[in-house]
């Protein structure tokens, strides 16, 4: 499920660890903000990522802001939750982050209509 909250796109989803099946969170969904300038897949806070992936030895990825300032994320592959599909990609964290951010590898396979003046969202599955 999608919707705008104060003009902001926003996924519901859930992460899960499929070695450990471990899903954050535990009941319903989180809200995730969509960000078509991060290329990834997925960004999580830093202690929900000790929670589901503190068992699995993570990676080290740069990350290249818009304004050409670089941080190093680490992550590791994990799932999304997204209504009915389950989607595989690199799950990442950032020190200091505390939300959730889909990227474009994410929302690759969706179509997403947004209605700024209906206040509308919808994502559709690609096939």
């Amino acid at each position: 499920m999608s919707h705008l909250v104060d003009h902001t796109l926003v996924v519901e989803l859930a992460v899960r660890n499929p070695f450990t099946g471990k899903v954050f969170p535990r009941n319903g969904t989180v809200f995730a903000v969509v960000d078509t300038g991060y290329e990834g897949f997925l960004l999580i806070p830093g202690d929900v990522f000790e929670e589901l992936f503190s068992e699995l030895e993570s990676e080290k990825r740069e990350l290249i802001l818009a304004d050409g300032r670089k941080l190093i994320s680490r992550g590791v592959y994990g799932e999304v939750l997204l209504g009915r599909k389950v989607l595989e990609g690199f799950v990442e964290t950032i020190e200091g982050l505390d939300e959730f951010v889909t990227g474009i590898d994410l929302l690759k396979s969706f179509r997403i209509e947004v209605d700024y003046c209906l206040k509308s969202v919808r994502l559709k599955g690609c096939r």
